[in-house]
């Protein structure tokens, strides 16, 4: 029998499971942020933060562990192997059945929390084949510098609807030297063809300097027959070193010339200029002000930015476009309609404001344009031609559906001389012809964005911070989906030409396991820290045989008598060993065995084993398969997707901050 088994010790096993934890959690972007590492693993009070040890690999922790402390031989080719460690945790368990795949860890120790700041916290989430799902609350001190609080957060993507809307408000101590306040607020609608945006921001600050930064522009961009004119109102501090420029109405117009005029000279075309209304006022020390109306008229520089635009593209060498192809995109730029574009800035002693208001029309024909460019372009990080492809169909089905999404939003900070600022903002988006912009996809065979709901909250109470939070995305087949997505993503990462064959087999092996279930439930009550989780593969024995070599493991199974934390590992076929009848010299070639390992032959001992707790890890994991199951026999069966075409919320920051919140303690 070889001796490269590569069955150690319990930190082996341990890291063995933590992958699984790991893979099944770390996938759903969960970001559990404890990996057991050895039996002594425990929190250390007097830290900041907990510290567990943990490894990056299993071969990295098997190359820093040790042999078997017992084995007891059974009559029929089986063993146990017993390792034994001194543990400071309160409670330790941790059990595999191969047969059934299930894993199972639980973790429950004491935390202490000498400031009473965080009184509790739990934490649960489950990833299965129907997706992914987690809740999550927390209870703390409220800190010294908050005086109130309230967030709300939600958003919900579905086959009816895409909506998000959130609203955060709170009072907070400052140290600011200086006053002020700054507020926006706005609106953006945007469609297949067509966007419209408009909104303003004020800033007013107590240290923002005196006249001589004073000015005011307003400025509109239109569209004529034959080009475009630019409309300008402008008052400004002119200093003594440019006022010659502006002095006399015909400077001025040369000034504006030499400025506005470079622009048509470039693109081949003509420019003219019209002032309707000066006014140049000398002032002392060197401080004149200038008042000033005027019109920018460009005539024929559409001409120019097509040739230009043309002769860049065709004699681009890391593009495939023949003369006309590139004409046709560069006559697509020309084509954007712009309906409104106007803006104005006030700048006046301490304060800022400006405003705008846009309005751009028929840029389908350039998106369609860009599409083709990207197929076009070779270079590096070119996207693969399917998604290119699904993005232009994506495209055509928002115009055949007419789906439009209008997000608003509307906030303002204030910094008062009482040393506080106050915080007050919301933000909403929405769409119109969402249902029919699904029924588009479907019917163009694009899978539909998967079902998404998600709620945050937070707020103060007399001494007290609350926070609550909860998730759900539904997609078919994302357990086994994610597992093998991660393990593609390491193996061709950037470590993956450095992975070692063992780390390579065992990523290997996690992609061909078949992930069915996976729960982690974490918690913080009355100074007690519990950590729960499980998983249940299709095929585990793919996982076990990375780490068991020649032996067949069957199970793992744990037991703790004070400090002292055994685990047992339940190996059904020794392979070629005659276990009825052998002795430590017959199997002392394994790596599991070495000189301090004691061998209890076969008919001699009558220790009582821990037995593999294999209901216990079931029901763990059935008490939410159940519910999901009654929740999804309520519903219509969902095909599901990896993407979630129209939906940019980060459902991923929201999960990893209800993690940290519950796991974590304040530094």
């Amino acid at each position: 029998m070889s001796s490269e088994t590569n069955l150690r010790s319990t930190d082996g096993f341990r890291a063995f499971l933590a992958v699984f934890l790991v893979a099944v959690v770390g996938v759903a972007t969960i970001g559990l942020p404890i990996v057991f590492g050895g039996m002594t693993t425990t929190v250390e009070a007097t830290e900041p933060e907990p510290e567990f040890e943990s490894y990056d690999s299993i071969s990295q922790a098997e190359s820093q562990l040790g042999s078997a402390d017992e084995i007891y031989l059974g009559e029929d080719g089986s063993a146990v192997l017993r390792y034994d460690d001194e543990s400071d945790v309160n409670k330790f368990e941790m059990g595999m059945d191969v047969s059934e795949g299930l894993a199972h860890i639980l973790v429950v120790d004491d935390i202490e929390n000498p400031d009473d700041e965080l009184e509790s916290a739990n934490f649960s989430a489950i990833l299965d084949q129907q997706g992914l799902s987690g809740s999550g609350s927390m209870v703390m001190q409220q800190p010294e510098d908050l005086r109130d609080l309230s967030i709300d957060v939600s958003g919900e993507v579905s086959e009816d609807t895409n909506e998000f809307d959130a609203s955060a408000s709170g009072t907070f101590d400052s140290e600011a030297t200086t006053t002020g306040a700054v507020s926006t607020s706005g609106q953006l609608t945007v469609t297949a063809d067509r966007l419209e945006t408009s909104g303003d921001v004020s800033v007013e600050m107590s240290d923002m300097g005196g006249a001589e930064s004073d000015m005011y522009l307003d400025a509109t961009l239109k569209e004529t027959t034959d080009g475009y004119a630019v409309d300008v109102t402008q008052e400004q501090t002119v200093t003594e070193w440019t006022a010659s420029q502006w002095e006399t109405r015909e400077q001025a117009k040369q000034t504006l010339q030499s400025q506005y005029g470079s622009v048509s000279t470039a693109l081949g075309g003509t420019s003219a200029i019209e002032i309707e209304d000066y006014n140049f006022e000398a002032g002392a020390n060197g401080q004149s002000q200038l008042e000033i109306d005027f019109t920018v008229e460009y005539i024929g520089i559409d001409n120019g930015i097509e040739e230009q635009l043309t002769d860049q593209l065709a004699n681009d060498p890391t593009t495939d476009l023949s003369r006309s192809d590139a004409e046709e995109i560069a006559t697509s730029v020309t084509d954007l309609e712009i309906e409104t574009v106007s803006f104005m800035v006030d700048v006046s002693g301490s304060s800022v404001n400006a405003d705008w208001d846009v309005s751009i029309a028929n840029y389908d024909e350039l998106t369609f344009a860009m599409f083709d460019l990207a197929e076009a372009t070779a270079t590096d990080d070119q996207l693969p031609a399917d998604q290119l492809e699904n993005a232009r169909t994506a495209l055509e089905a928002q115009q055949a559906a007419g789906l439009e999404t209008e997000l608003t939003w509307d906030g303002s900070i204030e910094q008062t001389s009482s040393d506080t600022m106050t915080l007050d903002a919301s933000l909403t988006s929405d769409t119109e012809n969402w249902d029919a912009y699904i029924d588009e996809l479907e019917s163009r065979d694009i899978e539909p964005p998967n079902d998404v709901t998600f709620e945050l909250t937070a707020t103060t109470d007399g001494d007290q911070l609350s926070m609550d939070g909860s998730f759900e995305l539904e997609a078919e087949d994302l357990a086994s989906q994610a597992v093998k997505n991660m393990a593609q993503s390491a193996q061709t990462g950037p470590s993956g030409p450095t992975m070692s064959a063992d780390a390579d087999q065992f990523v290997s092996a996690l992609a061909e396991s078949k992930l069915e279930i996976a729960r982690v439930d974490a918690g913080l009550t009355d100074g007690t820290v519990r950590v729960e989780g499980g998983a249940k593969f299709e095929n585990m024995s793919a996982l076990t045989d990375t780490v068991g070599g020649s032996m067949a493991i069957s199970g793992i199974a744990t037991e703790q008598d004070g400090e002292t934390a055994s685990m047992y590992v339940y190996v059904d076929d020794m392979g070629e060993i005659d276990t009825a009848s052998a002795t430590k010299s017959d199997i002392e070639q394994f790596d599991v065995v070495d000189s301090e390992t004691t061998v209890h032959r076969a008919g001699e001992w009558d220790d009582d084993l821990p037995a593999i707790e294999t209901d216990e890890m079931s029901e763990f994991l059935e008490t939410q398969d159940d519910e999901n199951t009654a929740e999804s026999d309520d519903e219509d069966e969902d095909d599901g997707s990896d993407s979630i075409p129209g939906f940019g919320i980060g459902l991923a920051s929201i999960a990893g901050l209800l993690t940290a919140l519950v796991l974590r303690r304040r530094a």
